[in-house]
Formats: C-alpha cells, sequence, structure tokens
C-alpha cells in the first residue's frame, strides 16, 4: 500500500482528497502547512507528497525546494496542486523538480487519483471501460415469419 502525504490547508479539501484516496487503499498522511509538510515527510517517508502551493508558514514550492535538497526526501515523488495557473509558476515547479504540477480549477477529483497512479507507477494503461449489460440490440426489424396458412375449400 503507497503512503502519500497530504499537504491542503484547506480543510473541506483536504478531507475530500483525504477519504477519496483512502477509498483507493492510499494510506495517508496530511498536513495543513509547509512546517508541519517537511516533519511528516521525514518522519514518515511517504512515496508521494500532495502539495498545495500557497500556505502558511512556508510555501509548497520552499516545501519542494527543501525537500529535493534533503539528501532523505530527495527522491519523493511530488505532485503540486494549486490555484497558480501562470506558466511561469509551473515553470517554477518543474525546475525545483515536481513529478506532476495540476491546477485545481482545472482537475477533477478522478483526474488527481489517476494523476496519483501515474506517478506511483500504479497505472496499467487507459481505464478499463465501464461493464455494461448485454449489447445494444441492431437496429434492424425483427425477422417475420409467415402467418400459418389456412386451408381453402
Amino acid at each position: 500500500m503507497a503512503k502519500i502525504l497530504l499537504v491542503e490547508d484547506d480543510i473541506s479539501l483536504r478531507e475530500v482528497y483525504t477519504a477519496r484516496l483512502q477509498a483507493e487503499n492510499f494510506q495517508i498522511s496530511v498536513a495543513s502547512n509547509g512546517e508541519e509538510a517537511l516533519a511528516t515527510a521525514v518522519k514518515e517517508m511517504p512515496d508521494l507528497v500532495i502539495l498545495d502551493v500557497m500556505m502558511p508558514r512556508i510555501s509548497g514550492f520552499d516545501v519542494l525546494d527543501i525537500l529535493r535538497s534533503t539528501p532523505e526526501t530527495a527522491k519523493v515523488k511530488v505532485i503540486m496542486m494549486t490555484a497558480l495557473s501562470a506558466p511561469e509558476d509551473k515553470e517554477r515547479g518543474e525546475k525545483l523538480g515536481v513529478n506532476e504540477y495540476l491546477v485545481k480549477s482545472q482537475v477533477t477529483l478522478e483526474d488527481v487519483i489517476a494523476t496519483v497512479k501515474k506517478v506511483l507507477g500504479l497505472a496499467a494503461g487507459p481505464a478499463a471501460p465501464a461493464p455494461t449489460a448485454a449489447p445494444a440490440p441492431q437496429s434492424q426489424p425483427p425477422a417475420q415469419t409467415p402467418p400459418p396458412a389456412t386451408p381453402t375449400a
């Protein structure tokens, strides 16, 4: 079971993401600010950090920079999720070594789950289509049998 550290200062978002990730059988730790994120990352050694950018105390960019420059956490995978959609913000994250950069307003919860699986190497290709009950009938009229012949006298 992969361990994920979810770093999000918005309580509602943190609860929604935690519940959905747990439903996918991930082990979740949470942090609500940058300082807590760094302490938890070193203590828990997660496989992945989902990191908000705009947080109290230490920004997500600074957390990422510290994670990458700390030998114990240098290789941890990081997905940044932020409201910052400017190209220069994404470039900054990429220069600091983020694995994926997601803009919250541009992704659904299911997109986040798919990205988590991809970054962790759990996505085995495209998602399988949902099972269907039975194939749809062809749009041809049913075959007609002629009525039985009536004897004539």
